[in-house]
Protein backbone atom coordinates (compact mmCIF):
# COMPACT_ATOMS: atom_id res chain seq x y z
CA UNK A 1 0.00 0.00 0.00
CA UNK A 2 1.41 3.56 -0.69
CA UNK A 3 5.03 1.39 -2.08
CA UNK A 4 5.84 1.85 1.61
CA UNK A 5 5.80 5.32 0.99
CA UNK A 6 4.06 5.83 5.35
CA UNK A 7 5.01 5.11 8.34
CA UNK A 8 3.49 2.27 9.80
CA UNK A 9 3.40 1.43 13.56
CA UNK A 10 3.63 -2.49 13.76
CA UNK A 11 4.24 -4.77 17.03
CA UNK A 12 7.95 -5.77 17.68
CA UNK A 13 7.46 -9.40 17.39
CA UNK A 14 5.23 -8.91 14.22
CA UNK A 15 2.56 -10.34 14.98
CA UNK A 16 -1.02 -8.96 14.83
CA UNK A 17 -2.25 -6.80 17.16
CA UNK A 18 -5.95 -6.72 18.40
CA UNK A 19 -8.16 -4.16 16.62
CA UNK A 20 -8.76 -2.05 20.04
CA UNK A 21 -5.29 -0.97 19.90
CA UNK A 22 -7.12 1.43 16.41
CA UNK A 23 -9.41 3.04 18.67
CA UNK A 24 -7.36 3.67 21.08
CA UNK A 25 -5.07 5.90 18.72
CA UNK A 26 -7.52 7.35 16.96
CA UNK A 27 -8.94 8.49 20.12
CA UNK A 28 -5.35 9.49 21.49
CA UNK A 29 -5.73 11.78 18.17
CA UNK A 30 -2.99 9.51 16.11
CA UNK A 31 -4.58 9.56 12.40
CA UNK A 32 -4.02 6.17 12.01
CA UNK A 33 -5.48 3.53 9.12
CA UNK A 34 -5.77 -0.20 9.78
CA UNK A 35 -4.38 -2.71 7.86
CA UNK A 36 -4.89 -6.80 7.74
CA UNK A 37 -2.89 -9.16 5.38
CA UNK A 38 -2.20 -12.77 4.82
CA UNK A 39 -2.59 -15.65 2.12
CA UNK A 40 -5.37 -18.00 1.36
CA UNK A 41 -6.75 -20.36 -1.42
CA UNK A 42 -9.74 -20.04 -3.51
CA UNK A 43 -9.73 -23.73 -4.81
CA UNK A 44 -6.46 -23.74 -6.72
CA UNK A 45 -5.38 -20.24 -6.42
CA UNK A 46 -3.20 -19.04 -3.55
CA UNK A 47 -3.61 -15.05 -3.71
CA UNK A 48 -2.72 -12.25 -0.67
CA UNK A 49 -5.32 -10.64 0.73
CA UNK A 50 -5.09 -7.11 1.71
CA UNK A 51 -8.14 -5.44 4.19
CA UNK A 52 -8.26 -1.67 4.20
CA UNK A 53 -10.41 0.78 5.80
CA UNK A 54 -11.47 2.86 3.19
CA UNK A 55 -12.82 5.55 5.48
CA UNK A 56 -9.42 6.31 7.08
CA UNK A 57 -6.69 5.78 4.65
CA UNK A 58 -4.41 8.04 3.42
CA UNK A 59 -4.58 9.33 0.09
CA UNK A 60 -1.27 8.15 -0.55
CA UNK A 61 -2.02 4.79 0.22
CA UNK A 62 -5.22 4.20 -2.00
CA UNK A 63 -4.59 2.20 -5.41
CA UNK A 64 -8.71 1.94 -5.82
CA UNK A 65 -10.94 4.53 -5.93
CA UNK A 66 -13.38 3.25 -3.72
CA UNK A 67 -14.71 5.73 -1.15
CA UNK A 68 -16.57 7.81 -3.91
CA UNK A 69 -19.95 7.54 -5.73
CA UNK A 70 -22.01 3.54 -5.66
CA UNK A 71 -18.55 1.45 -4.63
CA UNK A 72 -18.44 2.51 -0.90
CA UNK A 73 -21.48 0.69 0.21
CA UNK A 74 -21.04 -3.18 -1.45
CA UNK A 75 -17.53 -2.68 -0.57
CA UNK A 76 -18.40 -2.56 3.18
CA UNK A 77 -20.99 -4.80 3.40
CA UNK A 78 -21.44 -8.45 3.66
CA UNK A 79 -20.03 -10.30 1.16
CA UNK A 80 -18.68 -7.58 0.51
CA UNK A 81 -16.38 -6.82 -2.89
CA UNK A 82 -12.71 -8.05 -3.97
CA UNK A 83 -10.33 -6.02 -6.21
CA UNK A 84 -8.13 -7.78 -8.44
CA UNK A 85 -5.33 -7.17 -11.46
CA UNK A 86 -7.31 -8.57 -14.55
CA UNK A 87 -5.39 -11.79 -14.71
CA UNK A 88 -5.68 -12.44 -11.10
CA UNK A 89 -9.71 -11.78 -11.67
CA UNK A 90 -9.44 -14.26 -14.50
CA UNK A 91 -8.03 -16.96 -12.33
CA UNK A 92 -11.14 -16.54 -10.01
CA UNK A 93 -14.32 -16.83 -12.53
CA UNK A 94 -14.81 -20.41 -11.57
CA UNK A 95 -13.86 -19.85 -7.88
CA UNK A 96 -16.53 -19.47 -4.75
CA UNK A 97 -15.73 -16.24 -4.07
CA UNK A 98 -17.03 -12.92 -2.80
CA UNK A 99 -17.57 -10.80 -6.53
CA UNK A 100 -15.25 -9.75 -7.87
CA UNK A 101 -13.92 -6.34 -9.65
CA UNK A 102 -10.59 -5.72 -12.16
CA UNK A 103 -8.29 -2.89 -10.70
CA UNK A 104 -5.21 -1.81 -13.24
CA UNK A 105 -3.45 -0.54 -9.96
CA UNK A 106 -3.03 -3.42 -8.32
CA UNK A 107 -0.07 -6.39 -8.79
CA UNK A 108 -0.65 -9.94 -9.80
CA UNK A 109 -1.80 -12.33 -6.53
CA UNK A 110 -3.35 -9.98 -4.51
CA UNK A 111 -6.90 -9.03 -3.74
CA UNK A 112 -7.99 -6.03 -1.87
CA UNK A 113 -10.83 -6.08 0.07
CA UNK A 114 -12.49 -4.78 3.52
CA UNK A 115 -11.03 -5.31 6.52
CA UNK A 116 -13.80 -6.68 7.96
CA UNK A 117 -14.28 -9.09 5.46
CA UNK A 118 -10.60 -10.24 4.96
CA UNK A 119 -10.99 -10.53 8.47
CA UNK A 120 -13.34 -13.09 8.16
CA UNK A 121 -11.51 -14.73 4.70
CA UNK A 122 -8.58 -15.23 6.69
CA UNK A 123 -10.14 -16.12 10.29
CA UNK A 124 -8.63 -13.59 12.24
CA UNK A 125 -11.33 -11.65 14.01
CA UNK A 126 -11.15 -8.53 15.92
CA UNK A 127 -7.16 -8.63 14.26
CA UNK A 128 -4.94 -6.21 12.48
CA UNK A 129 -1.77 -6.78 10.77
CA UNK A 130 -0.25 -2.67 11.38
CA UNK A 131 -1.26 0.58 11.23
CA UNK A 132 -0.53 3.19 8.75
CA UNK A 133 0.39 6.66 9.76
CA UNK A 134 -1.30 10.00 7.49
CA UNK A 135 1.86 12.19 6.99
CA UNK A 136 0.50 15.02 8.79
CA UNK A 137 -0.54 14.22 12.02
CA UNK A 138 -1.61 16.46 14.76
CA UNK A 139 -0.01 18.40 17.58
CA UNK A 140 -0.58 17.56 21.07
CA UNK A 141 -1.36 13.72 20.59
CA UNK A 142 -0.83 11.17 23.70
CA UNK A 143 2.65 9.73 23.34
CA UNK A 144 2.77 6.46 21.68
CA UNK A 145 4.57 4.66 24.46
CA UNK A 146 1.43 5.82 26.79
CA UNK A 147 -1.42 5.00 24.32
CA UNK A 148 0.21 1.74 22.60
CA UNK A 149 3.40 0.47 24.50
CA UNK A 150 3.25 -2.76 22.42
CA UNK A 151 4.00 -1.11 19.00
CA UNK A 152 7.13 0.01 17.22
CA UNK A 153 7.10 2.72 14.54
CA UNK A 154 8.50 2.02 11.41
CA UNK A 155 9.50 5.08 9.39
CA UNK A 156 9.76 4.20 5.40
CA UNK A 157 12.90 2.48 4.78
CA UNK A 158 13.05 3.24 1.13
CA UNK A 159 13.43 7.45 0.53
CA UNK A 160 16.69 7.60 0.46
CA UNK A 161 17.30 4.78 -1.97
CA UNK A 162 14.43 6.24 -4.30
CA UNK A 163 16.33 9.96 -4.29
CA UNK A 164 19.37 7.90 -5.22
CA UNK A 165 17.77 6.01 -7.94
CA UNK A 166 15.71 9.34 -9.03
CA UNK A 167 19.54 11.27 -9.17
CA UNK A 168 20.17 8.23 -11.33
CA UNK A 169 17.55 8.78 -13.76
CA UNK A 170 18.07 12.18 -14.16
CA UNK A 171 21.83 11.44 -14.99
CA UNK A 172 21.41 9.69 -17.53
CA UNK A 173 18.97 11.73 -19.03
CA UNK A 174 21.36 15.06 -18.40
CA UNK A 175 24.68 13.06 -19.51
CA UNK A 176 22.60 12.33 -22.84
CA UNK A 177 21.57 15.25 -23.81
CA UNK A 178 24.90 17.16 -23.38
CA UNK A 179 26.75 14.27 -25.31
CA UNK A 180 23.35 14.89 -28.22
CA UNK A 181 24.22 18.59 -28.36
CA UNK A 182 27.62 17.85 -28.38
CA UNK A 183 27.42 15.46 -31.64
CA UNK A 184 24.99 18.49 -33.09
CA UNK A 185 27.52 21.03 -32.66
CA UNK A 186 29.70 18.90 -34.50
CA UNK A 187 27.55 17.95 -36.91
CA UNK A 188 26.01 21.55 -38.18
CA UNK A 189 29.65 22.87 -38.34
CA UNK A 190 30.55 19.84 -40.82
CA UNK A 191 26.94 21.45 -42.80
CA UNK A 192 28.11 25.22 -42.73
CA UNK A 193 31.49 23.92 -43.51
CA UNK A 194 30.27 22.37 -46.61
CA UNK A 195 27.83 25.02 -47.55
CA UNK A 196 30.29 27.55 -47.37
CA UNK A 197 32.82 25.42 -49.33
CA UNK A 198 29.67 25.42 -52.28
CA UNK A 199 29.56 29.10 -52.25
CA UNK A 200 33.25 29.94 -52.95
CA UNK A 201 32.32 31.79 -56.14
CA UNK A 202 29.16 33.79 -54.89
CA UNK A 203 31.35 35.40 -51.94
CA UNK A 204 34.48 36.05 -54.90
CA UNK A 205 31.90 37.75 -56.65
CA UNK A 206 30.41 39.94 -53.89
CA UNK A 207 33.68 40.71 -52.91
CA UNK A 208 35.07 41.68 -56.50
CA UNK A 209 31.21 44.01 -56.51
CA UNK A 210 32.93 45.79 -53.64
CA UNK A 211 30.71 44.05 -51.08
CA UNK A 212 32.82 44.73 -47.78
CA UNK A 213 33.76 41.58 -45.99
CA UNK A 214 32.11 42.80 -42.89
CA UNK A 215 29.01 43.31 -44.37
CA UNK A 216 29.25 39.73 -46.18
CA UNK A 217 29.86 38.27 -42.24
CA UNK A 218 26.76 40.11 -41.14
CA UNK A 219 24.32 38.72 -43.80
CA UNK A 220 25.60 35.08 -43.22
CA UNK A 221 25.09 35.69 -39.31
CA UNK A 222 21.54 37.05 -39.98
CA UNK A 223 20.95 34.14 -42.83
CA UNK A 224 22.41 31.40 -40.18
CA UNK A 225 19.96 32.89 -37.01
CA UNK A 226 16.91 33.17 -39.54
CA UNK A 227 17.17 29.11 -39.86
CA UNK A 228 18.66 28.62 -36.48
CA UNK A 229 15.26 30.36 -35.10
CA UNK A 230 12.99 28.48 -37.65
CA UNK A 231 14.91 24.88 -36.79
CA UNK A 232 14.36 25.40 -32.92
CA UNK A 233 11.04 26.49 -33.49
CA UNK A 234 10.15 23.03 -35.31
CA UNK A 235 12.26 21.08 -32.70
CA UNK A 236 10.75 22.52 -29.49
CA UNK A 237 7.30 21.89 -31.18
CA UNK A 238 8.15 18.46 -32.14
CA UNK A 239 9.76 17.97 -28.44
CA UNK A 240 6.51 18.91 -27.12
CA UNK A 241 3.89 16.58 -29.49
CA UNK A 242 6.22 13.53 -28.73
CA UNK A 243 6.15 14.44 -24.62
CA UNK A 244 2.63 14.69 -25.04
CA UNK A 245 2.22 11.61 -26.49
CA UNK A 246 4.29 9.67 -24.11
CA UNK A 247 4.50 11.21 -20.55
CA UNK A 248 1.20 9.77 -19.58
CA UNK A 249 2.48 6.45 -19.84
CA UNK A 250 5.60 7.58 -18.51
CA UNK A 251 4.15 9.14 -15.50
CA UNK A 252 1.65 5.83 -15.07
CA UNK A 253 4.76 4.07 -14.78
CA UNK A 254 7.22 5.96 -12.71
CA UNK A 255 4.19 5.97 -10.29
CA UNK A 256 3.87 2.57 -10.19
CA UNK A 257 7.03 1.61 -10.02
CA UNK A 258 8.76 4.16 -8.01
CA UNK A 259 5.81 6.23 -6.35
CA UNK A 260 7.18 9.69 -7.64
CA UNK A 261 3.89 11.89 -7.90
CA UNK A 262 4.33 13.08 -11.73
CA UNK A 263 1.85 15.10 -13.72
CA UNK A 264 0.24 13.15 -16.52
CA UNK A 265 0.13 15.93 -18.61
CA UNK A 266 2.70 18.66 -20.20
CA UNK A 267 2.29 22.78 -19.90
CA UNK A 268 3.34 25.05 -22.29
CA UNK A 269 6.11 27.49 -20.00
CA UNK A 270 8.20 30.24 -21.91
CA UNK A 271 10.80 29.46 -20.30
CA UNK A 272 11.25 26.25 -22.02
CA UNK A 273 10.89 27.64 -25.21
CA UNK A 274 13.31 30.36 -24.91
CA UNK A 275 15.78 27.92 -23.95
CA UNK A 276 15.24 25.57 -26.56
CA UNK A 277 15.38 28.80 -29.54
CA UNK A 278 18.36 29.80 -27.22
CA UNK A 279 20.01 26.36 -27.46
CA UNK A 280 19.57 26.26 -31.10
CA UNK A 281 21.19 29.65 -31.84
CA UNK A 282 24.13 29.52 -29.11
CA UNK A 283 24.69 25.91 -31.11
CA UNK A 284 24.50 27.61 -34.53
CA UNK A 285 26.94 30.61 -33.77
CA UNK A 286 29.40 28.01 -31.88
CA UNK A 287 29.37 25.87 -34.89
CA UNK A 288 29.52 28.38 -37.63
CA UNK A 289 32.62 30.62 -35.74
CA UNK A 290 35.39 28.86 -37.38
CA UNK A 291 33.77 29.47 -41.17
CA UNK A 292 32.89 32.95 -40.43
CA UNK A 293 36.58 33.90 -38.98
CA UNK A 294 37.86 31.97 -41.90
CA UNK A 295 36.10 33.88 -44.60
CA UNK A 296 36.52 37.29 -42.50
CA UNK A 297 40.32 36.67 -42.65
CA UNK A 298 40.54 35.18 -46.43
CA UNK A 299 42.17 38.10 -49.09
CA UNK A 300 39.27 39.32 -52.09
CA UNK A 301 40.31 36.39 -54.63
CA UNK A 302 41.15 33.63 -52.45
CA UNK A 303 37.70 32.07 -52.66
CA UNK A 304 38.35 31.39 -56.21
CA UNK A 305 41.52 29.59 -55.52
CA UNK A 306 41.05 26.03 -55.60
CA UNK A 307 43.96 25.86 -52.75
CA UNK A 308 43.01 28.39 -50.31
CA UNK A 309 40.60 27.16 -48.34
CA UNK A 310 42.79 24.11 -47.92
CA UNK A 311 45.59 25.97 -46.80
CA UNK A 312 43.34 28.54 -44.95
CA UNK A 313 42.27 24.96 -42.87
CA UNK A 314 46.03 24.07 -42.73
CA UNK A 315 47.16 26.87 -40.64
CA UNK A 316 43.54 26.24 -38.13
CA UNK A 317 44.92 22.71 -37.96
CA UNK A 318 47.84 23.49 -36.14
CA UNK A 319 46.05 25.92 -33.39
CA UNK A 320 43.29 22.68 -33.42
CA UNK A 321 46.14 20.32 -32.84
CA UNK A 322 47.30 22.67 -29.93
CA UNK A 323 43.86 22.62 -28.60
CA UNK A 324 43.53 19.07 -28.68
CA UNK A 325 46.74 18.58 -27.11
CA UNK A 326 45.22 20.38 -24.07
CA UNK A 327 42.35 18.99 -23.81
CA UNK A 328 44.54 15.26 -23.56
CA UNK A 329 46.96 16.36 -21.09
CA UNK A 330 43.76 17.74 -19.10
CA UNK A 331 42.07 14.52 -19.60
CA UNK A 332 45.04 12.90 -18.06
CA UNK A 333 45.63 15.80 -15.31
CA UNK A 334 42.39 14.56 -13.92
CA UNK A 335 42.84 11.31 -14.43
CA UNK A 336 45.24 10.93 -12.09
CA UNK A 337 44.32 13.66 -9.28
CA UNK A 338 40.82 14.47 -10.21
CA UNK A 339 38.15 12.16 -7.79
CA UNK A 340 33.98 12.20 -7.85
CA UNK A 341 31.26 12.24 -10.23
CA UNK A 342 31.97 15.77 -11.43
CA UNK A 343 35.53 14.75 -12.22
CA UNK A 344 34.12 11.68 -14.40
CA UNK A 345 32.60 14.08 -15.93
CA UNK A 346 35.61 16.67 -16.64
CA UNK A 347 37.51 13.70 -17.67
CA UNK A 348 35.20 12.38 -20.37
CA UNK A 349 34.50 15.42 -22.15
CA UNK A 350 37.93 16.77 -22.49
CA UNK A 351 38.83 12.92 -23.42
CA UNK A 352 36.25 13.01 -25.84
CA UNK A 353 36.89 16.93 -27.34
CA UNK A 354 40.65 15.93 -27.99
CA UNK A 355 40.13 12.71 -29.46
CA UNK A 356 37.75 14.63 -31.99
CA UNK A 357 40.14 17.69 -32.44
CA UNK A 358 42.68 15.71 -33.05
CA UNK A 359 41.64 13.09 -35.30
CA UNK A 360 41.92 15.76 -38.90
CA UNK A 361 45.68 16.34 -37.39
CA UNK A 362 45.91 11.94 -36.91
CA UNK A 363 44.50 11.89 -40.29
CA UNK A 364 47.21 14.56 -42.02
CA UNK A 365 49.97 12.66 -40.61
CA UNK A 366 49.42 9.39 -41.91
CA UNK A 367 48.10 10.80 -45.75
CA UNK A 368 51.89 12.48 -45.63
CA UNK A 369 53.19 9.25 -44.48
CA UNK A 370 51.52 7.64 -47.51
CA UNK A 371 52.20 9.76 -49.83
CA UNK A 372 56.03 9.63 -48.76
CA UNK A 373 55.95 6.10 -49.53
CA UNK A 374 53.56 6.23 -52.58
CA UNK A 375 55.47 4.89 -55.84
CA UNK A 376 54.07 5.85 -58.94
CA UNK A 377 51.99 8.88 -60.46
CA UNK A 378 48.82 7.30 -59.97
CA UNK A 379 49.43 6.53 -56.57
CA UNK A 380 50.69 9.88 -55.53
CA UNK A 381 47.54 11.70 -57.45
CA UNK A 382 45.56 9.25 -55.03
CA UNK A 383 47.01 10.52 -51.87
CA UNK A 384 47.31 14.20 -52.53
CA UNK A 385 44.00 14.09 -53.94
CA UNK A 386 42.91 12.37 -50.48
CA UNK A 387 44.62 15.41 -48.24
CA UNK A 388 43.16 17.80 -50.70
CA UNK A 389 39.63 16.71 -49.50
CA UNK A 390 40.26 16.31 -46.14
CA UNK A 391 39.79 19.73 -44.96
CA UNK A 392 36.50 19.28 -46.00
CA UNK A 393 35.49 16.05 -44.60
CA UNK A 394 37.20 16.51 -41.47
CA UNK A 395 34.19 17.91 -39.83
CA UNK A 396 31.84 15.02 -40.96
CA UNK A 397 34.66 12.49 -39.34
CA UNK A 398 35.01 14.17 -36.17
CA UNK A 399 31.15 14.34 -36.34
CA UNK A 400 31.11 10.49 -37.15
CA UNK A 401 33.91 9.71 -34.14
CA UNK A 402 31.56 11.48 -31.27
CA UNK A 403 28.41 9.85 -32.76
CA UNK A 404 30.13 6.63 -32.48
CA UNK A 405 31.35 7.47 -28.68
CA UNK A 406 27.98 8.73 -28.05
CA UNK A 407 26.44 4.90 -29.25
CA UNK A 408 28.94 3.24 -26.86
CA UNK A 409 27.72 5.86 -23.78
CA UNK A 410 24.33 5.76 -24.43
CA UNK A 411 24.64 1.90 -24.30
CA UNK A 412 26.63 2.48 -21.10
CA UNK A 413 23.99 5.02 -19.29
CA UNK A 414 21.37 2.41 -20.12
CA UNK A 415 23.52 -0.35 -18.60
CA UNK A 416 24.16 1.61 -15.21
CA UNK A 417 20.89 2.49 -14.72
CA UNK A 418 19.59 -0.57 -15.05
CA UNK A 419 22.24 -2.28 -12.79
CA UNK A 420 21.04 0.90 -10.81
CA UNK A 421 17.14 -0.01 -10.96
CA UNK A 422 17.97 -3.87 -10.19
CA UNK A 423 19.64 -3.35 -7.29
CA UNK A 424 17.50 -0.91 -6.13
CA UNK A 425 14.79 -3.74 -6.89
CA UNK A 426 16.98 -6.13 -4.81
CA UNK A 427 17.19 -3.95 -1.72
CA UNK A 428 13.30 -3.52 -1.79
CA UNK A 429 12.09 -6.54 -1.92
CA UNK A 430 14.39 -8.53 0.48
CA UNK A 431 12.65 -10.23 2.82
CA UNK A 432 14.30 -12.03 6.11
CA UNK A 433 12.68 -15.37 5.17
CA UNK A 434 13.20 -17.34 1.91
CA UNK A 435 10.96 -20.58 2.30
CA UNK A 436 11.55 -22.80 -1.23
CA UNK A 437 8.40 -25.34 -2.37
CA UNK A 438 9.63 -28.31 -3.37
CA UNK A 439 5.65 -29.91 -4.64
CA UNK A 440 2.44 -28.40 -5.50
CA UNK A 441 1.29 -29.84 -2.24
CA UNK A 442 4.04 -27.97 0.21
CA UNK A 443 3.18 -24.83 -1.64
Amino acid sequence: LGQDRLAQLVREDGARMDQQVFVRLRRAGWLASPVIEGEMRFGDVRLRVLGIDPLTLPPQAQQVDIAVGDELLPFITAPGVLYAAPETAARLTEQATPPVRVAEGLPPGTVLTDIGQAQVLLGAKDKISRLLLWPDQPIGRAPLEVTAPGLTLREPSETGDLARLTDSFHLNLTAFGFLAFAVGLFIVHSAIGLAFEQRHQVFRTLRALGLPSRVLVLLLIAELLTFALLAGLVGVALGYVVASALLPDVAATLRGLYGADVPGTLSIRPSVWAAGLAIAVIGTLVAAAQSLWRLWHLPLLAPAQPRAWARASERALRAQGVAAMVLLLTAAGIAHFGSGLEAGFALLAALLLGAALALPLVLTGILHLDGRLARGPLAEWFWADTRQQLPGLSLALMALLLALAVNVGVSTMVSSFRLTFTGWLDQRLASELYVTARTEAEA
